[in-house]
């Protein structure tokens, strides 16, 4: 059977397709409340402001505060939450003027306020855990559900008050390292997500991911066993300690070298900054649950998690600084090229496969008329499969053709 010979190259099509990720979704819960925990909410909202810098969208963004600092009677700076005693950027109201400046950056406008998926006493064990699992009544709002599927890549941060394999929300409850594994197990079985990037900053916060079992993830935390997460600075006008030492690391890092939705920078080279001199603490990463280990996960690009899922577009550069840019982009066209060339021919040859397949098989409905007792049901249906196959892979590779034709077009 000739027709044979294409399923091998249908399902390695659809394994490649499925070998990308389609969304990027981000989870970032503080579970601190009381004003002596402002950093835990700064921790939250500049990581916030870092992902809708690169591309992530509100609505696939969920946000859980469980107070609101910024409009506490003790805060000197009603309406604003920093992250830095220079009050250069207010993360809780971004509209690029913060302290009576003028704009934070040259011609850079402001990013807005903030949107609160969970806020107050919404912000508990048994809400985070029906978020990731996706289990609310039919009346739940679609804003506030994580509608992740197999094709989506989710960070999950969280930052707090924590101890051995536990995380304290409120003062009132604890989430244990036990019901984040079972979670994110349930999530694997549901097919709710296809990598994920989990990060805490907490004390002792490398016992929240040892009893993690499920593949495609990636853990990292501040600190180890019988170790404390530290605050990295204060700010006497507001009071209190502004963010955490661990945190503070990871934003300078995103800050300054992932200028754009473009860059080209891996979780090791962000691994690797988090130091002890630094942090004062020894953060750790689990790389054994993600497929290849650990120099997998090190060479996953930051913004596969960070940034946006987009098409790209590329501005051809006319000026003469340019030529050699050019000559490599003729290059890769003359590659393209040739791969759709590649696909045309495969496409024609599926095509007359299917046409000569469809001329040999027999009409069913003669053959019931003429023979209804010698109907040969094996034959039929074993026709009708290699038709639905065939059919498949025209399908697929007339898509590949198209995708690669408008490529080039762009």
């Amino acid at each position: 059977m000739r027709s044979l010979t294409l399923l091998p190259l249908l399902l390695a099509l659809v394994a490649l397709a499925h070998a990308t990720h389609t969304s990027n979704w981000a989870v970032l819960v503080s579970t601190s409340r009381f004003w002596f925990n402002y950093r835990h909410l700064a921790n939250v909202l500049s990581l916030y402001r870092t992902v809708k810098r690169l591309g992530i969208p509100d609505s696939q963004i969920i946000l859980m505060l469980p107070d609101d600092m910024a409009c506490n009677p003790r805060n000197s700076f009603p309406g604003s939450v920093f992250n830095d005693k220079s009050r250069e950027l207010d993360v809780y109201d971004d509209n690029g003027e913060t302290a009576g400046q003028e704009q934070m950056s040259e011609g850079v406008e402001g990013m807005g306020g903030i949107e609160v998926d969970y806020r107050g006493t919404e912000v508990t064990v048994e809400s985070l855990i029906r978020l990731l699992t996706d289990r609310w009544p039919a009346s739940h709002p679609i804003s506030k559900r994580l509608m992740t599927d197999d094709r989506s890549n989710i960070l999950i941060y969280m930052t707090g008050h924590g101890g051995n394999e536990f995380l304290k929300f409120q003062d009132s409850e604890e989430i244990s390292s036990f019901d984040l594994a079972d979670a994110f197990e349930q999530m694997w079985e549901k097919k709710r997500y296809h990598e994920m990037l989990f990060m805490i900053d907490t004390c002792q916060a490398n016992t929240m991911y040892p009893a993690f079992y499920t593949p495609n993830i990636i853990a990292t935390g501040s600190s180890a066993k019988d170790q404390s997460s530290y605050s990295h600075h204060a700010d006497q006008d507001v009071g209190v300690a502004v963010v955490d030492r661990w945190t503070y690391f990871n934003l300078d890092f995103l800050e300054t070298r992932l200028n754009s939705t473009s860059s080209d920078v891996r979780l090791g080279e962000l691994f690797d900054y988090m130091t002890p001199e630094r942090v004062h603490s020894d953060a750790g990463v689990r790389y054994d649950l993600f497929p290849g280990g650990e120099a997998a996960a090190r060479d996953r690009r930051i913004l596969d998690f960070f940034g946006n899922v987009q098409g790209v577009e590329v501005d051809r550069d006319e000026s003469p600084e340019g030529a050699g840019n050019q000559d490599d982009q003729a290059a890769r066209r003359r590659t393209w090229q040739r791969d759709l060339d590649g696909l045309r021919m495969l496409v024609e040859k599926t095509r007359a496969i299917l046409e000569n397949e469809t001329a040999r098989a027999p009409d069913p409905a003669a053959t019931f008329k003429q023979h209804p007792s010698q109907l040969d049901t094996a034959t039929t249906i074993d026709s009708i499969g290699t038709s639905a196959w065939l059919k498949k892979a025209v399908g697929v590779t007339s898509l590949l053709g198209l995708g690669t034709a408008w490529y080039m077009v762009q």
